[in-house]
């Protein structure tokens, strides 16, 4: 597996050689290329990429608007997002549903060292990992 930061300029006007696109990652395993957000820098560039599919997080603009003309590809998203995005030309939407503790609770049942918390929440602990933060866009992470 592959990620590439495309971007991680998010929705402000200055541009820097570390924040030059906005916010998009690639991932890249086994030849399918997954894009995750399209923010409006990528309008009319993104299809340079061929992804095989596009997650969207969320329908600001440094996140969706690249996709204001359309996708080639399916687009995944959350409910919300599609509401705002009613008008771009995207015939292969795809929605994202909202996960429920008992869901959770239910795919995590069986997997080493996720157990259900015994409160009334019935919350699964979430595990601490190390983040990074501040790549470059174009900056390529390997496994």
């Amino acid at each position: 597996m592959k990620l590439t930061f495309l971007g991680t300029r998010g929705e402000i006007e200055a541009r820097t050689p570390r924040h030059h696109m906005h916010s998009s990652l690639l991932i890249s395993c086994r030849g399918a290329k997954v894009m995750i957000d399209c923010g409006l820098d990528w309008l009319g560039r993104f299809e340079r990429l061929r992804p095989s599919a596009i997650v969207l997080t969320h329908a600001h603009p440094d996140h969706a608007w690249g996709l204001k003309n359309g996708a080639s590809c399916p687009v995944h998203a959350p409910q919300k997002t599609w509401r705002t995005l009613k008008s771009c030309n995207i015939d292969n939407r795809q929605l994202i549903k909202k996960r429920t503790p008992e869901c959770l609770w239910h795919h995590s049942r069986g997997i080493p060292g996720r157990t259900l918390d015994s409160g009334p929440s019935r919350r699964i602990p979430r595990e601490r990992r190390p983040s990074v933060h501040f790549l470059r866009a174009g900056s390529r992470v390997h496994p």
